[in-house]
């Protein structure tokens, strides 16, 4: 049995829906730089700052609403997170400059930030433990679906009827999400086969800090904090930046949101893939050959940049560059989940998500500088990003080990 409560199985398909819809939300404004910048008339380096604030809101979201849930209930947090995140993406829908859709771009980050770690840490413990790696990365995978799908999505919306409504249905569709995840009400148990997740025992957020900062743990945390700087920083820097650049290459803004949907495609075949040879050989060696294989694609698109005329072979490439560091930063968290106990897992993971925020942040103000140059620069960065992930992984002890069937 999967769930190890048959009552958890509507609150996993609503976690699931939750992510999902994060990364629509999250990637909408990626997909509908290029035309909102035309009809502003402004430059697309412009908005650095906008996706800044939105990863800004994020680092802030991640840490506070992960602490909310292990305060108050995570499926609270999430619900909260949601609604957060999808009012404020369909109010962009208004804007009519660059600093109002930064603000609002801020606050909606505020709840796709809190989103991750309450979702991670819930399917950690609603899932028999044997298929709990799998489940939360399948859970977290979902932030590349939603992106894929909003990239076919853009596809068909942007041309037709322009970038306000795409931001519109993505935000209703939220916020009624968010209202049932507000309706979910559970019994607390004390019995270790069925996990009370509303409200938990924190012991703070000071004491939690402590805790996973002391002497047995200190390497594995630090380790794993630096893994998500140089993820994010890798994955945000082709989430906001790769349609502007095809857009840039020669690419219509069809094509380019085609491009960037198999990118998230690729994420979502990586972090399946990688999920299931964990069982078989252990994160440590599928994490670092997934990044080692990143950096050399990463290295092929410089060589042979995106263009039009070679459009097969482009997003072929851009498809593989997703599967190994889009794949990662999904299985990132069952590793961390693992890490850390029930009382203090929402809290550590959030901590960690939030200073690998950091790393998204620089991405940020990167890619505008870097959309500037050639492509080759810009996949050049992408390549050393992913060798500095792979050394990162190698240094953290406590992997996910193979699983093993009884004798």
């Amino acid at each position: 049995m999967i769930f190890v409560r048959p009552a958890y199985r509507q609150l996993g398909v609503l976690t699931v829906l939750a992510i999902l819809l994060d990364g629509l939300d999250g990637q909408a404004l990626s997909f509908a730089l290029p035309a909102i910048a035309a009809e502003w008339g402004a430059e697309k380096s412009a908005f650095g700052l906008v996706f800044m604030a939105g990863l800004v809101g994020m680092a802030a979201g991640t840490i506070v609403l992960g602490y909310v849930g292990d305060r108050f209930g995570r499926h609270i947090a999430l619900g909260i997170s949601v609604v957060l995140f999808g009012l404020f993406t369909g109010l962009c829908a208004m804007a009519g400059s660059v600093n109002e859709i930064l603000l609002l771009r801020f606050i909606a980050g505020l709840g796709m930030g809190g989103a991750l770690p309450n979702a991670a840490a819930l399917m950690s413990e609603t899932i028999a433990p044997r298929w709990r790696a799998v489940a939360v990365t399948a859970t977290i995978l979902c932030i590349p679906l939603g992106g894929m799908l909003g990239g076919i999505l853009a596809s068909w919306v942007l041309p037709t009827f322009g970038w306000r409504p795409l931001f519109i249905g993505c935000g209703v569709a939220s916020i009624l999400l968010g209202a049932l995840l507000f309706l979910q009400k559970y019994e607390a148990t004390a019995a270790p086969e069925t996990p009370d997740i509303s409200p938990l025992p924190s012991p703070g957020f000071g004491k939690t800090l402590a805790l996973v900062l002391g002497k047995d743990a200190r390497r594995d945390t630090l380790a794993m904090w630096v893994s998500y700087f140089w993820s994010l920083m890798a994955v945000y820097l082709s989430l906001n930046w790769l349609p502007s650049l095809l857009v840039g290459a020669g690419f219509d803004l069809g094509d380019a949101s085609i491009g960037a949907a198999l990118f998230n495609c690729g994420g979502i075949v990586g972090a399946l893939l990688g999920a299931v040879l964990i069982r078989r050989f252990g994160s440590r060696t599928v994490l670092v050959a997934m990044a080692l294989g990143g950096a050399v694609t990463s290295v092929l698109l410089a060589s042979f940049p995106p263009h039009p005329g070679s459009f097969l072979l482009s997003v072929s490439l851009i498809a593989l560059l997703g599967v190994s560091s889009a794949g990662i930063q999904s299985i990132l968290f069952a590793v961390a989940a693992q890490l850390y106990t029930v009382e203090t897992r929402s809290t550590a993971i959030g901590v960690a998500l939030g200073f690998g925020r950091t790393g998204a942040m620089i991405s940020a103000l990167a890619g505008g500088v870097l959309i500037g140059w050639q492509a080759g620069g810009f996949f050049v960065t992408i390549a050393l990003l992913m060798a500095l992930l792979a050394v990162s992984l190698m240094i953290l002890r406590r992997h996910i080990e193979r699983h093993r069937d009884p004798a």
